[in-house]
């Protein structure tokens, strides 16, 4: 091989050395769950009903404000309820630093409308570089939505079971089940993911959570007894007392 072409090559086997890291890590899978063709994953209930099982994640711990005041843990089935988009990356992979910028930017815009956003890193908390990694990746895109540690759990009910590349995102409708997954990130994939968001933010109550609205009563009503009428003697009685009160004019 010629000196001038050595460069060439090892500049190719590094671009698909990053492509790979993009296209697959290593992590071990969990036993798959029993689920039939038909069967759409969902998120687990609260009360702990249903075929899913409650499942929890490590939480990334920013540097900003007191770490006491961070919640470490969450548990997925607080997702239900709201429209949940849980984003897997890998901090090193360039596709999913390029694509988190706008899965930020579809937080901020449709947060207030019920859409919520599970950043899950596949970098091991374990090991301090790609812990401090998963930090700067964090900062770099400004995240600002709870970001934790991926499970083999995780794989095992929302991913491809036949990629786990990465970036990939796994949307859940207010009803708590799957309604689209996405691996990759281009133009096409940034329509599709948000038109599958505004498609079932519109599932969502009309009234905001927190509203006045919200936080009134019920529509009960309080039924007021009738007050039989009076019988007409008591009429009488009663025209009587009020002659009775009126001062008497002076002819």
């Amino acid at each position: 091989m010629s000196l001038s072409l050595k460069p060439f090559f090892k500049s190719s086997l590094l671009i698909r050395a990053l492509a790979m890291s993009c296209a697959l890590f290593l992590f071990p899978v969990a036993a798959t769950p029993r689920l039939g063709v038909d069967d759409i994953p969902e998120l687990p209930m609260p009360d702990g009903s249903g075929d899913t099982p409650e499942m929890v994640v490590d939480l990334l711990q920013n540097n900003i404000g007191p770490a006491i005041n961070q919640q470490k843990q969450l548990k997925l089935s607080s997702l239900r309820g709201k429209v949940a988009l849980i984003d897997v990356f890998l901090s090193t992979c360039p596709h999913c630093q390029e694509h988190a910028p706008h899965i930020v930017e579809l937080y901020n815009q449709f947060r207030s409308r019920g859409f919520t956003v599970l950043g899950l890193a596949t970098d091991r908390k374990e090991n301090k570089d790609q812990l401090e990694s998963t930090k700067a990746f964090v900062s770099l895109a400004k995240i600002n939505y709870p970001v934790g540690f991926l499970t083999t759990e995780v794989i095992a009910y929302y991913m491809d079971s036949h990629d786990h590349g990465v970036p990939q995102m796994v949307l859940f409708g207010p009803d708590g089940k799957m309604v689209k997954r996405q691996i990759g990130w281009n133009e096409k994939i940034a329509k599709e993911m948000r038109a599958a968001i505004e498609s079932q933010l519109a599932k969502m109550p009309t009234v905001k959570p927190g509203s006045k609205a919200s936080s009134r009563p019920g529509t009960r009503r309080t039924k007021v007894a009738k007050v039989p009428a009076a019988k007409s003697g008591n009429k009488a009685n009663s025209r009587l007392a009020t002659q009775k009160q009126k001062p008497k004019q002076n002819g």
